[in-house]
């Protein structure tokens, strides 16, 4: 016997649940929603455009490895104030300006480029 929507629905769950899936609400403005229409066809001229939930995922990959690289660079420096590589998560120097965890963490955060 052919089974339900509902009961479709359900498995696909419990698959995804077992997989380690996870599901994530986003709230997006009109602005943010026009943008990732648009991108998400811009990013495959002449064919299909990518999903919504597709160009995402592979955003966060994408920003992963970029942050991957930025760390491996920056780990090559020391903070200039206890000498750790960096980056530092934590130090009793942290309000000095000497110390990286003060404004170091500049280089790591998100940036929006014109």
């Amino acid at each position: 016997m052919a089974k339900s929507p509902a009961e479709r629905k359900k498995e696909q769950r419990a698959r995804q649940a077992a997989a380690g899936d996870k599901k994530l609400e986003l709230v997006l403005d009109n602005q943010e929603l026009d943008m990732l229409t648009r991108n998400c066809a811009a990013r495959r001229p002449g064919r299909e455009p990518y999903d919504a939930m597709e160009y995402i995922a592979l955003l966060i990959r994408q920003d992963d490895a970029r942050m991957h690289s930025l760390i491996k660079s920056i780990s090559k420096r020391k903070c200039g104030k206890c000498g750790d590589s960096l980056p530092v998560q934590d130090c009793c120097f942290r309000k000095e300006d000497a110390c990286w965890c003060r404004l170091g963490w500049h280089e790591t955060k998100l940036k929006i480029t014109p």
